[in-house]
C-alpha cells in the first residue's frame, strides 16, 4: 500500500494565504498605532487634570 501524497496547494489558496497575512499585519499595526496614541491621549488627560487641580487649590489660574 502506499503512502497518499498530497495535492498541491492551488493556487488561489496561496494567494488567500497572502492576503490575510498582509491583512493581520495591517490590522497588527493600525492597532499598535491605536494603542499609542490612547496612551498619549491618557497622558494628557492626566496632565490636565493636574492642571485643573492647581486651579482648584490656588483659587485661580496657574501660570
Amino acid at each position: 500500500m502506499s503512502a497518499a501524497t498530497p495535492e498541491p496547494e492551488a493556487r488561489h489558496d496561496w494567494a488567500e494565504d497572502l492576503a490575510h497575512e498582509r491583512l493581520v499585519d495591517f490590522t497588527r499595526s493600525h492597532l499598535a498605532a491605536a494603542q499609542h496614541a490612547a496612551a498619549g491621549a491618557e497622558a494628557a488627560t492626566v496632565q490636565l487634570g493636574f492642571v485643573q487641580l492647581a486651579r482648584d487649590l490656588t483659587g485661580g489660574p496657574t501660570p
